[in-house]
């Protein structure tokens, strides 16, 4: 019998959480036996954002119109048309966002013989109607719908009253380990750090981050620890996010000169940099309000960076004292706090840290992938028990 075949749909080519996330499960679903394929909508930039030990197929998508909501529609017609074009044949068809699933429902619509599996990270607050009815359509008529913590799962169910198969979100502890001195000290020289202690807050400037909270906190961290600087990485997203930002800039704007010349923002960082980032810090700010994991919180563990953490779920599915300085994260002097104590690291929660990183290994998630992509598949297409084997 043939390998099992896999389609992985994700919105874009940029290394956003869920395109992150669809890169390495189609790598880790390749290592388990399957016969991937990842798809992504391309605007034009010709490649994805890294190489992927997968096939990959870029989805021709034409220039962004005006809003998100136009986008999103947009998108969803691009997909299906080149699916209806296409035709690709997968045992399972795996979408990780409503923009892809929207296709995948629209090609299916029109007569592909699709059996569509979403991966919700996280239930957005839509205010727009189109995109709401986007996110719910994509879950309700799923073959079978996955998330990624209990939280979510609990989300999910609460939301829009589907069951889920909850499959947990993995990380390369080997990769994140990894300290390379040259790419960390060619960072540092590139954003200005000299040898300050960095706080690192990962996701650019957005209301879920909680980025203000980690802005002021910084600003209360310098009254004890002048030298420190803060370094803002990420931020690449098709929501809109201007008044948040707008509001940011007006707290950063009203701090003393010589505490706006210690934040800096990167942008997206080149994938091959990530893992330095974390090895140029000296501690993660993660106050995040809402996360559909807190993947970034692991990669941190991984890394050896002592975290600083929302106490709040997902994060405590996965977190707590004996890894994380876990503080609620409405109060900006309880984040500074922690911060601070977070500056001067504890080995022991290091190497607890990098053993609970080692947990949540991709090998691990595959599997669970694989018992539930199971349901959807014909008893003639499922894998050989080799692949059945749960974590």
């Amino acid at each position: 019998m043939s390998r099992p075949s896999l389609g992985l749909y994700t919105y874009s080519t940029a290394p956003r959480g869920s395109v992150v996330h669809a890169a390495c499960l189609a790598e880790a679903m390749t290592d388990a036996g399957w016969d991937v394929t990842l798809y992504a909508l391309d605007k034009g930039d010709g490649r994805f954002f890294r190489d992927v030990r997968a096939r990959v197929r870029l989805v021709p998508a034409g220039p962004a119109p005006a809003t998100t909501a136009e986008l999103v529609k947009q998108r969803a017609h691009e997909l299906a048309r080149y699916l209806l074009d296409v035709c690709p044949r997968h045992d399972v068809h795996h979408a990780e966002d409503c923009l892809t699933g929207s296709g995948l429902l629209a090609a299916r619509d029109g007569g592909a013989p699709i059996e569509l599996v979403r991966t919700v990270h996280h239930v957005e607050r839509f205010t727009d109607p189109y995109l709401a009815d986007c996110q719910e359509r994509s879950i309700r008529r799923a073959r079978l719908c996955l998330t990624v913590s209990r939280a979510a799962q609990l989300d999910v169910e609460t939301t829009f009253g589907v069951r889920t198969d909850r499959v947990s979100n993995g990380v390369s502890v080997a990769r994140f380990a990894r300290c390379e001195p040259s790419r960390v000290a060619a960072l540092r020289a590139r954003f200005g750090l000299s040898d300050d202690p960095v706080v690192l807050a990962v996701g650019g400037v957005e209301p879920r981050k909680n980025t203000l909270s980690t802005l002021r906190a910084f600003a209360l961290l310098r009254e004890t620890i002048p030298e420190a600087r803060l370094v803002i990485a990420g931020g690449a997203t098709v929501l809109d996010h201007g008044a948040y930002r707008a509001e940011y800039e007006r707290a950063l704007g009203a701090m003393p000169r010589a505490t706006q010349e210690r934040v800096h923002e990167t942008g997206v960082v080149d994938e091959a940099d990530v893992p330095s980032l974390f090895h140029l810090a000296e501690a993660l700010s993660f106050p995040s309000l809402e996360e559909g994991f807190g993947l970034v919180a692991l990669e941190a563990l991984a890394a050896g960076l002592p975290v600083v953490a929302s106490a709040l779920p997902p994060l405590t599915e996965f977190l707590d004292e004996t890894v994380a300085q876990l503080v609620d994260p409405r109060s900006e002097h309880a984040l500074a706090r922690a911060l601070c104590a977070a500056l001067a690291p504890s080995v022991a929660r290091a190497a607890a840290g990098r053993r609970r990183a080692r947990d949540y290994s991709w090998e691990r998630v595959a599997r669970m992938h694989v018992k539930a992509y199971q349901s959807v598949m014909g008893p003639d297409r499922r894998p050989r028990p080799s692949f059945e084997s749960t974590a």
